[in-house]
């Protein structure tokens, strides 16, 4: 594009009101910096956060002082420095690559910092520098940016790099950081790590970028490194940043005969773009317990626990990952992957903000058909008054395959049984009972039939959901352990909430997971993590409270309906004798 004479900075107050929008944490607003040196064919990128010492009361802490993100890319031109600080005056704001809007440096720098000053040069003995200080803006000291003139390279900065002596480069410095919300360089590069890897993992996986983040002290000392690795949500990619063993394996498989689906929509331009959807889930392998502990609890499933959605990509690179399809504080949704793709032609389809953060048309129709599905039991779902009927399809198969997934995953949990850690509150009650002089057709056989016969009845109940040596241990385990209840996980057919054997000596309560009440108060209660967060916590006991209501609601509406008198009586003498037992069961 043409460059003029113009360096006027926008007026203070504007720019104080850009600076709370856009940018949810730091690691974000570096990605800005990071695409700009990808575009300039930078090929590797350093992330360097400085600390500096401060007394606070008895006590020395670090603190942040500055960031620094170097590249050994093209470099700029006086004319290009003098513009870069500008808002909305980028240079590369064509419809290709990752780049188009011309705000990233200026707009993601005074998101996190007060001050930038940037170096590039295009040979070594010609660094160039200029700066945009918010406080010199405020004082009306700074009204344009300052013509760039020459310096010598950094050298707080040339002895913690690996990319210093480049013989092009530019080192973008982020000072005056009073709105990083992260205090610590430490804090900085490790929560950043897996963002940045997730962001630029095709780059990374091909070898086409390097990015190496460093904590530095005062001193300008190392105290900490790393590469970032990909960080691949569908979890195809290896190498990667997932724990091992899954670091050098895939831990999912892909979906289907079709795991990945093409759409041609036609964008503002009316040139015909393609849309690409991808589908992944966890391997039987990679969800099984280790140890008697969950998998997910164990290392790769708390790593897949922070890439939760559909991860939207725009030119190779991750702009955002999409949770209004998520079934909220289920833990199993992390077994499963779905990706977008589409190009650059399609950002006012997709709806793309200024700062690449967000596809806003794409997540309005997510939230609207997600809370939709989540209400609707059928296979199809009506969606005649979506007026986007492109995008209601896309997102309309993306529902269905996620669907799909989370059929495949409950099937993986067919053969474990409820944790015997939670539940053995239930078999004490039942034993307890017995030993108060209550029978039971269980009891009975108990006494009756040797074990080898109570083996046999119980392999036959547990055949539909066990196998081979699985089968075999479980119904020995049942047998040496003396239990009197156990309960299991089963995908049945029909709308029973659970359905019971009493075959063996054994009461075998099998939980159905297609039931609405499994996925929307059961599962509130049993199925999560134990480092589970307040939060998560809170919002689960809500939920199970008003599915604890609509459980009791539902029994009086189902004694309200029955129109035979006798029938009715029947069921109201039910609901009294069960009432006695659960007390009974409910002592502490």
């Amino acid at each position: 594009m043409s460059l003029n004479n113009d360096h006027s900075i926008l007026s203070p107050g504007l720019i104080d009101s850009m600076r709370y929008g856009g940018y949810s944490n730091p690691a974000t607003a570096l990605a800005e910096l990071i695409d700009n040196s990808f575009e300039a064919r930078a090929t590797q990128v350093e992330v360097l956060c400085k600390d500096r010492v401060e007394q606070y009361k008895q006590n020395t802490v670090e603190r942040i002082n500055e960031i620094a993100v170097l590249d050994n890319g093209s470099g700029m031109s006086k004319d290009e420095l003098w513009h870069a600080l500008r808002l909305g005056v980028g240079t590369r704001t064509a419809r290709r690559g990752i780049g188009r809007f011309g705000m990233g440096l200026p707009y993601a720098s005074i998101s996190q910092c007060s001050r930038v000053d940037v170096y590039t040069w295009r040979n070594q003995d010609c660094i160039i520098t200029t700066h945009m200080d918010l406080d010199e803006i405020k004082k009306n000291q700074l009204r344009e940016i300052p013509i760039p003139t020459e310096v010598a390279m950094p050298d707080s900065w040339r002895s913690a790099s690996k990319v210093l002596p480049a013989p092009t480069g530019t080192i973008v410095v982020w000072s005056k950081l009073d709105r990083c919300m992260w205090k610590k360089s430490t804090t900085i590069i490790r929560n950043s790590k897996n963002i940045a890897g997730r962001t630029y993992r095709r780059f990374l996986h091909s070898k086409k970028l390097r990015i190496r983040m460093a904590s530095i002290t005062q001193a300008d000392d190392i105290k900490e490194e790393f590469d970032v690795l990909p960080n691949d949500p569908l979890y195809q990619m290896v190498p990667s940043s997932t724990p091992a063993p899954w670091d050098t394996t895939p831990m999912f498989k892909l979906d289907g005969e079709k795991p990945e689906v093409t759409f041609d929509v036609t964008g503002n331009d009316g040139t015909t773009h393609q849309v690409k959807l991808r589908f992944a889930f966890a391997s039987n392998t990679a969800r099984e317990k280790i140890d008697g502990k969950l998998a997910g609890t164990l290392p790769h499933g708390i790593h897949a626990s922070k890439n939760l959605g559909v991860s939207v990509m725009r030119a190779d690179r991750e702009i955002d990952i999409d949770q209004n399809l998520l079934q909220t504080y289920n833990p199993r949704e992390r077994w499963w992957g779905a990706e977008i793709e589409f190009p650059p032609g399609l950002d006012e389809f997709f709806g793309v903000t200024n700062n690449k953060q967000y596809a806003t048309n794409f997540s309005t129709m997510t939230k609207i058909m997600g809370a939709r599905s989540a209400q609707e039991s059928a296979t199809d779902m009506p969606y005649d008054e979506v007026e986007d009927h492109d995008m209601a399809t896309i997102v309309k198969t993306l529902i269905m395959r996620i669907r799909h997934m989370r059929t495949q995953i409950m099937q993986q949990e067919k053969t474990q049984t409820t944790d015997p850690k939670r539940r053995h509150h239930v078999d004490e009650a039942s034993k307890r009972r017995e030993k108060e002089g209550h029978t039971s057709h269980t009891g009975e056989d108990r006494q009756a039939f040797p074990d080898a016969k109570r083996s046999v009845a119980l392999r036959n109940t547990l055949s539909d959901l066990l196998t081979g040596e699985d089968l075999d241990t479980k119904v020995k385990k049942i047998i040496e352990d003396g239990l009197q209840v156990v309960f299991t996980k089963a995908a049945l057919s029909g709308s029973q909430l659970f359905d019971l054997s009493l075959e063996g000596g054994v009461e075998v309560i099998k939980l159905n997971m297609n039931h609405n009440a499994y996925k929307n108060f059961i599962t509130l209660l049993d199925d999560f993590d134990d480092d589970i967060g307040r939060e998560d916590a809170i919002r689960r006991l809500k939920d199970a409270q008003i599915g604890l209501l609509l459980l009791l609601g539902s029994w009086a509406r189902y004694e309200d309906e029955e129109p035979n008198d006798q029938k009715r009586k029947d069921l109201a003498n039910t609901r009294f004798h069960w009432g006695m037992v659960l007390d009974d069961y409910l002592r502490r």
